[in-house]
């Protein structure tokens, strides 16, 4: 019964993306965004990333997003045993990534993208988190002028970090960005 209906939800959503008249404007352009972030396991507390990114037109509603970026995952230091004669406590990670998301404008201003991403991430002494992992987000493109945007968006990302839980870590954050679009947006 509940793959019936998610089938039933899935057509029902790509029926509305069809008859649905949108406009978007996909424009290229280079961007950098800042904001905060939160791993989604209680080990870790609010922290922040910087990214820069290229948005590439391939259409008028769809574009190519390479980013390059870096995470800071700021540890609570919770203290954990590896075995009985010796424990150790979680550290802060330092994380880069690259990556190439798919974006879809459903109109000038709004837009989903999710895409893989590549990421590694040392903490204290070693190499504590890499792989490959996936971010998704939606957001909000406010227009400044012909050539500048500023794109605010909600975003989370599946990691793998070595020391918590079974490894596997939701990351969800903001990220506030400058766009400067080659082509003029209208």
């Amino acid at each position: 019964m509940g793959i019936k209906n998610s089938i039933k939800h899935f057509l029902f959503l790509g029926l509305i993306f069809i008859a649905s008249k949108t406009f978007g404007q996909a424009a290229s352009g280079i961007g950098l965004a800042y904001g905060p972030s939160k791993p989604l396991s209680g080990d870790y507390k609010l922290s922040s990333g910087v990214q820069l990114f290229s948005d590439i037109a391939i259409s008028s509603r769809w574009e190519i997003v390479p980013n390059i970026g870096v995470e800071a995952l700021d540890s609570k230091g919770r203290v954990y045993v590896v075995n009985p004669y010796y424990s150790r406590h979680i550290e802060d990670i330092g994380m880069i990534y690259a990556g190439a998301s798919a974006k879809y404008n459903f109109s000038r201003n709004i837009f989903v993208k999710a895409g893989p991403m590549l990421f590694i991430g040392a903490g204290g002494d070693d190499i504590s988190a890499g792989g490959i992992g996936g971010t998704a987000a939606a957001g909000y493109n406010l227009n400044l002028d012909e050539h500048s945007t500023l794109e605010l968006s909600v975003f989370t990302s599946v990691v793998n970090i070595e020391k918590v839980g079974n490894g596997i870590t939701a990351v969800a954050g903001l990220k506030l960005g400058y766009v400067f679009n080659f082509s003029r947006r209208k």
